[in-house]
């Protein structure tokens, strides 16, 4: 007798599991090797330049962009996709065995030339997993579920990621500052792979019988950004909105500089980097609930510029406990981490639901671009200028420039228009 059931669709059963745990545990991943906080703190474990630590993050945020730009064509399939999803997942873990198994036997010049590729490598497979995951959740989750299910892989991955790192603290002890923290880099190397295996087994269908229709032609990334910006331009609430999106850059990539502060008095603490981590992770816990709660409730702005008020409050915090001589307690400089991690995520989250409930279907391609081009090449050049500040002078300089741009940042967004919704 033959079975005439249809299978069952992608977001049900096996499927539906086998998705929402890789995409915790890529996010589990995300944490445990973050580009803000592990990545600049055990490069400054190795003794390695300052000017480099501070340039880490903007060479992942660079490189991502690049490939979100140029792979995006090529994603045109959900087989592509689910491999856009699990081969880099995988190849993220490859790039950190490699830090992790080698960096401590290097000299300082292929330190840095190591832990740069690092991040260009880790900013490209971000870029192609995140557009491999819109594709895959946008087609195979949904609409009911697809919300509940990012807020509780944020949630559910933020809460492993503190108990993986606490577990896991007492694995590796050594006199090298390098190997005292190097725990917390191969739990998150073991998520990774462990996010892309389970990726792999996802099962999804594509029907190869019908041809799809012939897609549209994909404009130039050139003539992209030149759309945006002559349509951006015409409305005087986005004119505001990316005044305020360069701004943001001061929260946005404000981490790799506390990192370099705390470093210069943790560096050799025993767990430092641990307790860091489980900060970050729980101040990302805390905000997917109280920004969610509050883009919901409110609106979208509040969400923005309390988002710059907290991390200018983390600013002053860490500049009176360094003056006052309590920034040597662990505890309290991971303090000042959660309040980062937690206004941080305001303002991402919030200028992301902001530029969506503002825009159009068919303009919001542009003008997203239009401002994640402005917002990293500004980037860049701050996080330059900010990094040979901390190398050439002290890394309490950044801090206070932080905290000013923070706070312009906070009525920047205050002013901006209300959203339409």
């Amino acid at each position: 007798m033959v079975d005439t059931q249809s299978p069952k669709p992608p977001s049900d059963g096996r499927n539906y599991q086998l998705i929402f745990w890789s995409g915790s545990l890529a996010t589990i991943g995300g944490q445990l090797v973050n580009p803000n906080l592990v990545l600049p703190f055990l490069y400054l474990a190795l003794g390695a330049p300052t000017f480099f630590a501070g340039m880490l993050l903007p060479f992942v945020t660079g490189s991502r962009l690049i490939a979100e730009i140029f792979v995006s064509p090529f994603i045109n399939k959900v087989t592509r996709a689910k491999l856009a999803v699990y081969v880099p997942n995988i190849m993220t873990a490859v790039i950190l065995s490699v830090v992790a198994l080698l960096a401590t036997d290097l000299p300082k010049v292929l330190i840095v030339l190591l832990f740069l590729t690092t991040a260009t490598v880790m900013g490209l497979c971000q870029g192609i997993a995140s557009l491999g995951t819109s594709q895959i959740y946008g087609i195979s989750i949904p609409d009911t579920k697809r919300n509940r299910m990012v807020f509780a892989q944020a949630t559910v991955s933020g809460i492993l990621a503190i108990l993986v790192v606490w577990l896991t603290r007492d694995l590796l002890a050594s006199d090298q500052p390098m190997q005292r923290h190097i725990v917390v880099l191969w739990c998150g190397v073991f998520a990774m792979f462990a996010a892309g295996i389970s990726f792999a087994g996802v099962r999804l269908l594509e029907d190869e019988a019908a041809p799809a229709p012939a897609p549209k032609k994909k404009p130039h990334p050139l003539a992209e950004l030149a759309t945006g910006f002559k349509t951006g331009m015409a409305y005087p609430w986005y004119r505001k909105f990316l005044t305020a999106r360069l701004i943001f850059v001061s929260v946005e990539l404000a981490m790799p500089f506390y990192t370099i502060h705390a470093a210069t008095f943790h560096v050799g603490t025993k767990h430092s980097l641990s307790y860091f981590v489980i900060a970050a992770s729980l101040g990302m816990v805390i905000g997917s609930i109280l920004w969610g709660w509050l883009s919901g409730r409110i609106s979208v702005k509040p969400v923005m510029w309390l988002g710059c008020l907290i991390s200018a409050l983390s600013a002053v915090m860490a500049l009176i406990f360094t003056y006052l001589g309590y920034a040597q307690d662990v505890w309290l400089y991971a303090l000042i981490i959660l309040l980062l991690s937690l206004g941080g995520n305001g303002v991402i989250y919030g200028r992301y639901l902001y530029i969506i409930d503002m825009t159009s279907e068919k303009e919001r391609p542009y003008l997203v671009a239009l401002g994640d081009v402005s917002a990293g090449l500004v980037g860049m050049v701050f996080a330059a200028i900010l990094g040979a500040v901390a190398h050439l002078h002290d890394p309490v300089t950044p801090i206070i420039v932080l905290a000013a741009l923070n706070l312009l940042a906070m009525l920047y967004a205050f002013r901006l228009p209300s959203t339409k919704s």
